[in-house]
């Protein structure tokens, strides 16, 4: 039996053998890939939010905001960027100085529902094309009357 480590993720044990190392640190398989794409999707909410303000780094008093989200609302960081892209480009709302992320809990819902309906679409138009790639149309053409006999019903 292999020696027990703690995924610093979930924080249960699990054996060293099965588990996958990074950075002296050891985690289970969904929680490592899990763990990855919330970071990648932190990134990518940090990149737009300095975009967007035209900053170099969020303020302190955003990346509370984010925290806050988190943990009282249970939104996605990829949910809160979502909702900031809703807001200011989808409904072209101005950006105002001194804000922050304030807006987010009040559009996190509908900007939610516009998501999901784009998506739905998106998948609509993909399953139309598709159907479209497989239905052929077929041509029968009809034979010249140059070569059939003609028949004189009265000799019958």
């Amino acid at each position: 039996m292999a020696r027990r480590v703690k995924c610093p993720y979930c924080e249960n044990y699990l054996d060293k053998d099965d588990a996958i190392p990074y950075k002296k640190r050891y985690y289970h398989k969904q929680c490592f890939e899990t763990w990855k794409m919330e970071a990648e999707h932190r990134k990518e909410l940090i990149k737009y939010i300095c975009e967007l303000y035209k900053i170099e780094a969020p303020t302190g008093m955003m990346l509370k905001q984010i925290k806050e989200f988190q943990e009282e609302y249970k939104y996605k960081l990829k949910g809160i960027e979502l909702a900031l892209r809703y807001f200011h480009e989808t409904l072209g709302n101005p950006v105002r100085e001194g804000d922050g992320l304030g807006i987010v809990p009040f559009i996190y819902e509908e900007a939610k529902k516009d998501y999901l309906q784009k998506k739905a679409i998106e998948e609509s138009v993909k399953s139309a094309i598709n159907q479209k790639q497989r239905e052929r149309i077929v041509v029968i053409k009809k034979q010249s009357r140059r070569n059939t006999k003609i028949v004189d019903i009265s000799t019958l």
